[in-house]
């Protein structure tokens, strides 16, 4: 049935062109379906706690018996990720399960549970209903006081489904639009891609980029007419503030002008917001060519975009004819069932409102709510243009599903900035396939953690397994130089051992003989329980937390992750073992499995790169640049090996010119991070963003702050009092100094970590007496402030900007985190104005090989930080 499919796109050799689709799709197919299948079950619960919140200003009284609370990070999560917020405010959440108080009079005979992650279950939870949530400020109204001090939620699994129902419709039933899809997976010596010829406007015809004078309109101009006349994809990419969104309102004005139909998708819901806000200004001449609908729940929409969001549309547009229907004094017979049917339900108007919709918008996961999607699976709705802005943030099959709704796509983002939201736990639960034995995943993992213990941090691991395990351990041992052991040596080995590996019977009777610095105990639950008791009390001594049982696939998958980050470091020189990339590549090996343990290690490496290139990559740098070729693949495809450069000439423009940032805060990533080539200041930029404020020698400064942090919460608190310092000197002169378009002055308080953004929200309360506020803070008036600040982590703020931004590092060293380039570039270019810097500068130039190094070791920055601390 599906070679039918096949055999209707007109091409010489469906059959091969099939068996192409099928087995390059197979692997994006199978990483979504073990994800899906974890996500499912128990195991992957998530989990968080709560306290009072407090209504937001814009609550309506649609829920008078709700509750409203603040999710927090638990008690032994401290530095709980984004990721787990972003889920438990998912619009698709409709309900979740409280967990009750722990047993205040526990047995103290009895062995102490595992990790509380572990023994989390649904059962028979208390439920508690969703009605409404406040996504800035992590807030949920619920319908009842949660009674227990935690909330579990089972993950949504929608979006995966989605995906997997459009890699199945590709596979089994592609149409003639999706030729250029399928294209992607044909050899690319055999793939014939069309040639495009741009579609020039005359000047009368341009109704954005009007200004042919404004550096950088010639690029967005020959973007916008490339985009009108490609057969199949164009991309433009550009730094920060360089005219993206600009060129995209443009086109969707073209198009709309052609009488074609728009979606528009991106990851973030501000990406969305901006262009609908910019094309629906009551400014814009041309805006009563485009009826646009935004997809989404109301409160993730900004205020600015709301009216068009579907529920508020319908429900206006149903109010607006109804009154119109009511005034007629003499209906005719159609008006009479018109107005039947829309007084007692709203489908049809929505039936009205999407049909004569010209421009869909909503994030990639948000446009999953598109009626029509939920009801067809998304087969039933058509486009004939598909825009993916912050498509660097966008994985291949996270683009699929809307692609397949469209018949042409325009791919837009910057390589340079964030790169796609990793899951870890899904990228390791397919990275544990990659090596199926668990008790060779153990020896790998605790072998490897044994190894980079110094003698002050030593802590031993007992592991309880049969014999083939104690043979693994044994080999992957003797392979890495770790003392290991069996229960029945004599006291000496057992006392020096770092790992103890032996059958359960044989460690029971050893028990007592066991070292005392026990930290990891791999047995059934309940057994062992007087060495658990002795290996809690030795954390308590030592002031170590408990952490969850180590995991070589979580192991494997964050390093992975982080040294994907570090691609657009400087490459390391060979015998420079001292970079991130290197130090990550190293222990990525150490982490593989030895020949002496059964397992072939290169091609447990080949199957963990195998689920790199799919967990990774964005479609952007896929197709642009490619992401390696999988070994068993003799020939390349544009997936792998990117787009042929002519085909990418054709299609590909890059935005060189900025016209946000001061040309002393784009310097540095002009020159470090886009190598020269993008990034320009005009010469105007320099008079454009001129201020009296002149605390500062420089426009960009770093403020060396030393010491303080708190490694458990990712929190310095002497970095917070400076940064809120260096806030409230602004603030005396923003007070006396107005902007002269009557607006607050616009600061962001920007960190790396959710532990420093706490630090900073505590102060910030204190200081703008904003008791409740989460993210954002005023000074003045609550109805005309002078000043508004924006607190948020560095991962959340990409697509906006401010005036002034104050970056807390918070760490006192680099990490790999710290040290991705993408990151670092997020960070340095959000300010209009000025930039501060505060943070650990001596300890950040020991980064080696990449440009947080150097950003913190140029030499004007040292003189500057002199001038400011006298």
């Amino acid at each position: 049935m599906a070679l039918l499919h096949y055999k209707n796109l007109g091409v010489s050799r469906p059959d091969l062109l099939m068996k192409q689709a099928f087995f390059g799709l197979k692997t994006f197919y199978d990483f979504l379906r073990r994800t899906r299948d974890y996500m499912e079950s128990e195991a992957a619960v998530r989990r968080l706690a709560w306290q009072p919140g407090h209504p937001p200003d814009d609550n309506r009284a649609e829920h008078p018996d709700g509750v409203w609370i603040q999710l927090v990070e638990p008690d032994d999560r401290p530095n709980e990720p984004e990721a787990t917020f972003r889920e438990f405010l998912n619009e698709n959440v409709k309900k979740l399960h409280v967990v009750p108080d722990p047993d205040p009079d526990p047995d103290p005979d009895s062995a102490p549970p595992p990790a509380r992650v572990q023994r989390l279950k649904f059962g028979d939870y208390e439920t508690i209903e969703v009605l409404d949530r406040d996504p800035e400020n992590y807030q949920l109204l619920v319908d009842s006081t949660p009674a227990g001090p935690e909330l579990l939620l089972r993950p949504n699994t929608w979006s995966l489904a989605c995906q997997l129902r459009a890699l199945q419709a590709l596979q089994n039933g592609p149409g003639a639009t999706q030729r250029p899809v399928l294209r992607l997976f044909e050899p690319l010596h055999h793939a014939r891609w069309p040639e495009v010829r741009r579609q020039r406007l005359p000047l009368a015809d341009w109704m954005v980029l009007t200004d042919s004078e404004r550096p950088g309109t010639s690029e967005q101009r020959r973007f916008v007419e490339i985009a009108l006349a490609t057969p199949d994809f164009a991309f433009l990419e550009g730094p920060p503030g360089s005219g993206k969104t600009t060129a995209i309102c443009e086109l969707v004005l073209q198009l709309a002008q052609r009488g074609k139909r728009v979606l528009l998708c991106a990851s973030t819901h501000v990406a969305v917001d901006n262009v609908l806000e910019r094309i629906m200004d009551e400014r814009n001449a041309h805006r009563d060519l485009v009826i646009p609908v935004r997809i989404g729940d109301r409160r993730n929409v900004s205020a600015g975009a709301r009216p068009w969001q579907l529920e508020r549309f319908v429900r206006t547009e149903r109010e607006r004819l109804l009154r119109a229907l009511r005034r007629q004094r003499r209906m005719s017979e159609s008006q009479h069932s018109f107005l039947k049917i829309i007084s007692h339900e709203e489908s049809a108007i929505e039936r009205l409102v999407l049909d004569a919709a010209n421009l869909v918008c909503g994030t990639m996961i948000g446009i999953l709510q598109h009626p029509d999607i939920k009801k067809g699976g998304g087969m039933a709705v058509d486009f004939d243009v598909l825009i993916v802005d912050e498509a660097s943030k966008t994985t291949f099959q996270e683009f699929l599903v809307p692609a397949l709704l469209a018949k042409r796509w325009i791919v837009v983002g910057d390589p340079k900035q964030l790169s796609p939201y990793v899951d870890d736990t899904a990228m390791a639960v397919n990275v544990e396939t990659c090596l199926p034995d668990a008790n060779i995943r153990n020896a790998c993992v605790d072998a490897f953690l044994a190894s980079q213990h110094s003698a002050r941090k030593r802590r031993t691991a007992v592991v309880a397994c049969d014999v083939a395990g104690v043979h693994a351990y044994e080999a992957q041992c003797a392979a890495r130089d770790i003392d290991v052991c069996t229960a029945s040596a004599d006291s000496f080995t057992l006392a020096t051992a770092s790992i103890v590996v032996d059958q359960l019977e044989q460690i029971e009777r050893a028990r007592d003989q066991l070292p005392l610095d026990v930290g990891t105990i791999r047995a059934p639950e309940y057994t062992l329980s007087s060495v658990r008791r002795r290996a809690e009390a030795w954390r308590c001594s030592t002031k170590q937390r408990q952490e969850e049982l180590p995991q070589w696939a979580n192991n494997i998958s964050w390093r992975l992750a982080r040294l994907y980050e570090q691609r657009f470091a400087e490459p390391p020189e060979e015998d420079d073992r001292r970079t991130t990339t290197a130090r990550l590549r190293r222990d990525i090996d150490l982490l593989l499995p030895v020949s002496d343990t059964g397992v072939d290690p290169e091609k447990v490496r080949q199957e963990i790169d195998r689920v790199r290139r799919v967990a990774l990559p964005s479609v952007l740098e896929s197709l642009r640049y490619g992401f390696e070729r999988d070994p068993r693949q003799r020939n390349g495809t544009a997936i792998s090996d990117g787009l042929p450069n002519t085909t990418i000439e054709q299609r590909h423009v890059l935005l060189r010119t900025q016209h946000r940032m001061h040309p002393e805060i784009a310097a540095f990533s002009h020159e470090h991070i886009y190598d020269g080539e993008a990034l320009w200041t005009p010469e105007s930029m320099q008079s454009e963003r001129e201020w009296s404020y002149t605390r500062y020698a420089r426009r960009a400064v770093w403020l060396d702050v030393r010491g303080g942090f708190n490694s458990q919460h990712n929190a310095n608190p002497q970095e917070a009092r400076m940064a809120v310092g260096e806030l409230r000197h602004f603030d005396d002169w923003a007070r006396q100094n107005p902007r002269d378009d009557g607006r607050p002055w616009e600061v962001a308080m920007l960190t790396f970590y959710r532990g420093q953004a706490r630090e900073l929200r505590g102060l910030l309360r204190q200081w703008t007496k904003n008791d409740h506020a989460m993210r954002h803070f005023s000074r003045g008036p609550k109805q005309r402030p002078y000043l508004s600040i924006d607190l948020c982590t560095i991962d959340g703020f990409q697509g906006y900007e401010a005036d002034l931004v104050v970056i807390s590092f918070a760490s006192p060293h680099p990490t790999s985190f710290l040290e991705s380039p993408n990151r670092l570039n997020v960070a340095l270019t959000r300010a209009r104005y000025q930039r501060v810097v505060v943070g650990n500068r001596h300890g950040m130039r020991r980064a080696h090989g990449g440009p947080l190094g150097i950003f913190a070791d140029q030499e004007p920055w040292e003189q500057i930080i002199e001038e400011v601390q006298r």
